[in-house]
């Protein structure tokens, strides 16, 4: 009798893809929202990042930027959007049930220039440019 962990090949490399796309959205979205303070000083707090239960490895349901100022929350989301999508993850508003997770920004000064850097890059990339220092 096999044990009832055992599980084929295909199922654990799909087991270990799922963690990897988990694994690189933390990254993601932990530069996303860090390049977002850097284009919005002051402004964004955090960002939110929800994903469907049983969604694809490279899909995030929403993003919702915490911002101070709430009449400027839609430029804020719409540029997330734009970054998340052009780091490699499609967008599927699907009305599912939800799971969130929070991030907000680096606190090394390393990592937050490392992180704009790469999301500029990637906008960049995809055509987009997006350097909007708003000032309040």
């Amino acid at each position: 009798m096999t044990s009832p962990i055992d599980r084929p090949p295909e199922v654990l490399a799909a087991m270990q893809r799922t963690r990897e796309a988990a694994q690189q959205l933390e990254r993601d979205a932990l530069a996303v929202v860090c390049w977002l303070d850097a284009e919005f000083p002051g402004l964004v707090v955090s960002m939110e990042v929800q994903r469907h239960h049983s969604c694809e490895d490279h899909e995030i349901a929403h993003v919702e930027p915490r911002v101070t100022d709430r009449s400027r929350r839609h430029e804020v989301r719409d540029l997330a959007e734009s970054a998340l999508e052009a780091l490699g993850w499609s967008l599927r508003p699907e009305g599912r049930d939800v799971r969130s997770a929070f991030y907000r920004p680096a606190k090394s000064a390393h990592a937050r220039l490392a992180a704009v850097d790469r999301v500029q890059r990637a906008l960049s990339a995809e055509g987009i440019v997006a350097l909007h220092r708003h000032v309040p």
